[in-house]
């Protein structure tokens, strides 16, 4: 069946949700330089995993929300910043909307670090006024024990497990060719910089280089879907018990 939003009738909708489907996923992300992959990976990522969450737990897709908060790589080319205020209020409306249209859960799978406070107010004021159950899944949280035992490679921004998961989506994007390992900056501690000093960046000690082994990297993606599918279905189960 047709699980893209976009593409269903709004009198098929009327008969679907929630009588058949109740669960809607929500895809958001932001536009900023990401090393040697696309300017869009904080979208691409969260968009697969929906397409391929949500036959896993009977859900809809809903169209992503590409634009989102970006601060250190403001200033590389491509990179977009939206306000905090207005990214926060239009991503409330939207998940209002999609609440009034009969939705009584909504799964956002978030791609981008730099605006998880701001997700988290709008579920929680969606769950409040709109009287539905809200899960916000940072793709990347939890999975360093599979970037590490898949890919031999600390993870961040732009590196292993981002490069890892939009060569598993599509190979042809990741432009190998440009890569030099001097790319890849530390974040540390004691310094931040506006603009960031590179478009690849690490946060621990480590293996900071990228692997573009393309059996590994679709390896550690289809373990983040597995390890994800388990994790919602639970959290599925057990809001139903509420």
């Amino acid at each position: 069946m047709e699980r893209r939003l976009s593409l269903i009738n709004h009198m098929e909708l009327r008969e679907l949700v929630p009588a058949k489907i109740d669960t809607v996923i929500v895809p958001i992300g932001t536009i900023e330089a990401h090393g040697v992959i696309p300017v869009g990976t904080d979208m691409l990522i969260p968009d697969r995993l929906a397409e391929r969450l949500c036959t896993e737990i009977d859900a809809l897709v809903a169209p992503s929300i590409p634009y989102g908060i970006t601060r250190g790589l403001y200033g590389h080319p491509g990179t977009v910043f939206i306000t905090p205020g207005v990214f926060r209020s239009y991503v409330t409306d939207v998940l209002a909307s999609l609440a009034r249209t009969g939705f009584e859960k909504i799964v956002v799978i978030n791609g981008h670090g730099g605006q998880i406070a701001e997700l988290q107010d709008a579920l929680f004021e969606a769950s409040k006024t709109s009287n539905v159950k809200a899960l916000l899944i940072n793709w990347w949280f939890g999975m360093e024990d599979l970037c590490k035992e898949k890919l031999a490679r600390e993870g961040g921004h732009a590196g292993a497990d981002e490069t890892a998961a939009i060569m598993a989506i599509d190979a042809s994007l990741v432009k190998r060719e440009l890569y030099d390992e001097n790319m890849t900056v530390r974040q540390a501690p004691y310094f931040k910089a506006y603009p960031f000093p590179g478009a690849i960046i690490t946060y621990a000690e480590g293996d900071g280089r990228l692997n573009f082994d393309e059996a590994a990297c679709r390896a550690y993606f289809d373990a983040v879907v597995a390890r994800l599918v388990v994790a919602v279905r639970d959290i599925l189960v057990r809001w139903d018990q509420i």
